[in-house]
């Protein structure tokens, strides 16, 4: 394509339709001047190709359902990453998409999060690293990627309306910080995310997306809002949004009127226009390329294995052997929950299910146990499971959450398990001692059932072939070697942004700041369930002969290179996850008491040792100075350790840094409560400093003039609001038969959704002139609504 020459010769009308998205899935062709489309789709952990979207629910082709990145990111191996992007980018590449969409780079903030599911960790530093993995794995294949969602989208309730407000170094330490990496890899696109920032929608915040991302992180691709992202095209194209997603008619008129106005420059436009052209240029070519389904099965079954995380093996239960008399126990053994709920759904190729694969082994048996879709308790299943369960060796009782429990569209309530199964785990316990738990979850559970079972084994989401998987790992054909890539707290109060999260339906403080995770854990000494970074192996290692090559840094182009000896004391084969952690021992500003720098997973045979090697710089200690605007490194001693898990340390070495970093202190220094040495009790006139502005609106009541920025729950106490509930509801059922699973995704999804977006998305069903119509009728401004009612 000669760009140039054609942004010269398409007309204005044109234009203005290339920014917009020709449909749910794909850019605008312009035939004429022999511009094709290209087809882009989710997601992170598999295809979902849509050929039916006519109801509302979407059909999707069959494509295997890789884990999901809560999943891959145990498996603390970027070579898996890459092995995942790879294989999901040879399916788009057989199906001609040309984008992923994906994948999700957010933080956990709280385990609250019902998306959770669909991102990598809580810490920035994993996160970026089996990102990149997955990241080079897909662009091998001549697929491009979608970093999602930037940023600052922690949560699903209110998730289109809320106003996320953080604190500079919370946004560049943790936040901000994977995408700031990873845009070093080119990817070709970056979703913005619903939430508004600082006060303005992401998808038109300037600040946010041209003078952050683009001009501060250098980002030169496309910026995509994320579905119906989008509230003034206008404003987000100034912001340098260059396509809305999905499209619709009513954008490209807007834009087309606001550049007549004068409101839009013409270098704004083309500029968008040379985007979404250079992206188009480089995937237009169709090739023909074939996939073997049933080859990515077993790929998907092998990174399930490798990322699989034993918590708990009391007196060696696991692995289990071939004589072992077996009673396998639960409803989700037969109805496995192998991914999420919502946009990263996949029609799968084919599902391994727990109870076949286990059921193939001579001794062992099956019951019920429990319903999965209820929560109340069966006497005749568990009268079942009292008889029999005194009779085996040893019991699998396999458990999880629900999609009613978390699912992209709503956020948890709780982090128990359905209490039908708490009851069956504790009751199980008394019948026989030998219980091993199998758990399938996306996102962190309370256990105080944990004393009652010796062995605990976390699936997460294992994708299509997590029965293969699992049968591996508990016949010890696999060795486990997945690791928390999140901590697991003991209940939700302890959780350091509990108080500040899903506040409400406006202002979302992120007051915790920096503190997130781990980070706040050990800066607290606190006792959590399981620490991050904690996973068991049927081996042990033991790791010795800590070494440095120089004990001091003194310019910022210097090395420290570092060695620790692994040694696996058997009894089989093995890999092991080697963690680097640091912890600034006399910081000028408050820090977390220990920050990740660097991890790697070695394969070590039984009897075996091994050498791992880790490089550091000044840059591997860098703190973002708010008033500086920048990261820099502190003078000072740090302490590198060699830990097995963020909480217990193996090795460590001490080192001084010493390159003349001179600065003014900083605002951190004035606030005690966000000092770990006197408590990080975050106080709201501590915050307020921070951030600058007031702790308040957390939620508002709405009231008149009300826009098409507002919900059904925002009006639903209007005469009028009442009667568009009420067809709501009856629609609703339509679209929901045979599709209970999503029942409470749609009904949140439909009840804080701004009008403008339920419109849009509504396949047509709802004009956006009727929302007009209606906002005006509410608004009683009669003569307004009778025009829009009466436009064509």
């Amino acid at each position: 394509m000669d760009i140039d020459k054609l942004i010269e010769k398409l007309t204005l009308e044109e234009k203005c339709s290339l920014v917009v998205g020709k449909n749910f899935w794909e850019t605008k062709n312009i035939d004429r001047l022999d511009i094709p489309s290209i087809f882009m789709a989710d997601g992170p952990h598999g295809l979902r190709k849509v050929v039916d979207d006519s109801t509302g629910m979407e059909k999707s082709i069959e494509a295997v359902c890789y884990p999901s990145l809560v999943t891959l990111a145990s498996s603390f191996n970027p070579k898996i990453a890459y092995k995942m992007g790879e294989a999901i980018a040879s399916e788009f590449k057989a199906n001609n998409v040309s984008l992923v969409l994906g994948p999700g780079i957010n933080i956990k903030r709280h385990p609250f999060c019902g998306r959770n599911f669909e991102y990598f960790s809580e810490d920035p530093y994993v996160t970026t690293k089996m990102a990149e993995g997955f990241i080079k794995g897909v662009k091998s294949k001549n697929v491009g990627v979608c970093l999602k969602h930037f940023a600052l989208n922690s949560q699903e309730d209110y998730r289109m309306t809320s106003n996320s407000v953080v604190d500079a170094r919370a946004k560049y330490e943790i936040y901000y910080k994977s995408f700031q990496e990873l845009i070093k890899l080119d990817p070709e696109m970056v979703m913005c995310s619903y939430n508004k920032v600082d006060g303005e929608y992401a998808s038109e915040n300037i600040h946010h997306l041209k003078e952050v991302l683009r001009e501060e992180f250098g980002f030169n691709g496309l910026i995509v809002s994320d579905w119906s992202a989008v509230n003034s095209r206008t404003d987000a194209l100034i912001a340098t949004l260059d396509l809305e997603m999905p499209g619709h008619i009513y954008s490209i008129k807007k834009l087309i009127k606001d550049y007549k106005s004068g409101l839009i420059p013409i270098k704004t436009l083309d500029d968008s226009v040379r985007r979404v052209l250079e992206l188009v240029d480089k995937y237009k070519n169709k090739d023909n390329h074939t996939v073997d389904l049933e080859k990515n099965h077993l790929t998907a079954a092998d990174i399930a294995a490798e990322s699989i995380v034993l918590l708990k093996n009391k007196d060696e239960l696991l692995p289990l052997r071939h004589e072992d008399r077996v009673l396998l126990i639960g409803d989700m053994a037969k109805n496995i929950r192998y991914q999420g709920g919502g946009s990263s759904h996949i029609n799968p190729y084919r599902v391994d299910n727990i109870y076949d694969y286990l059921t193939k082994h001579e001794n062992v048996d099956y019951v019920q146990g429990y319903c999965h879709k209820c929560n109340e308790h069966d006497k005749d299943l568990l009268d079942e499971v009292k008889n029999l369960a005194p009779n085996y060796s040893k019991i699998v009782l396999v458990c999880g959450l629900t999609d009613a429990y978390e699912s992209e569209g709503y956020d948890r309530e709780h982090l128990s398990l359905p209490s039908n199964q708490e009851y069956l785990i504790n009751q199980v316990s008394k019948f026989n001692e030998n219980v091993i738990l199998v758990l399938q979850i996306g996102s962190p559970i309370a256990m105080p059932f944990k004393k009652n079972v010796k062995a605990i084994v976390n699936c997460y989401l294992g994708g299509e072939g997590l029965g293969l998987a699992i049968d591996r790992v508990l016949y010890g054909t696999v060795n486990p070697s997945g690791r928390l890539a999140e901590t697991f707290p003991i209940d939700h109060f302890s959780i350091p942004s509990d108080k500040y999260f899903k506040t409400g339906n406006s202002n979302v403080f992120y007051q915790e700041s920096i503190y997130v995770g781990y980070r706040y854990y050990c800066s607290t000494n606190q006792e959590v369930l399981f620490p991050f970074g904690y996973g068991k192996s049927y081996s042990h290692f033991e790791y010795s002969n800590l070494q440095v090559n120089k004990n001091e840094i003194k310019t910022k182009k210097q090395t420290i290179n570092l060695s620790v000896d692994v040694t696996n004391n058997g009894p089989m084969d093995g890999k092991e996850v080697v963690m680097l952690f640091f912890e600034a021992k006399n910081p000028t500003i408050p820090r977390p008491k220990r920050e990740l720098i660097g991890f790697d997973k070695i394969m070590i045979k039984n009897g075996e040792t091994k050498t791992v090697k880790f490089k550091v710089d000044s840059s591997s200690f860098n703190f973002y100075h708010p008033e500086l605007n920048e990261f820099i490194c502190d003078n000072g001693k740090y302490s590198l350790q060699i830990c097995r898990n963020a909480r217990d340390i193996l090795v460590e070495k001490q080192i001084e840094v010493n390159i003349n970093t001179i600065y003014e202190p900083s605002v951190w220094n004035e606030l005690d409560s966000y000092t770990p040495l006197k408590g990080l009790t975050f106080k709201n006139e501590d915050y307020e400093k921070l951030i600058n502005i007031k702790l308040k609106d957390q939620h508002i009541k709405h009231t008149r003039p009300f826009t098409i920025n507002n919900s059904l729950e925002d009006i639903q106490d209007t005469f009028i609001g009442k009667i568009v509930a009420k067809q709501f509801e009856k629609q609703k059922k339509d679209i929901l038969e045979g599709n209970e699973d999503q029942e409470k995704m749609i009904n949140l999804g439909i009840k804080q959704m701004p009008l403008r977006s339920l419109a849009i998305l509504s396949h047509g069903r709802l004009k956006l002139k009727t929302v007009h119509f209606i906002i005006e009728l509410i608004n009683r401004n009669f003569l307004k609504a009778i025009k829009y009612i009466m436009k064509r």
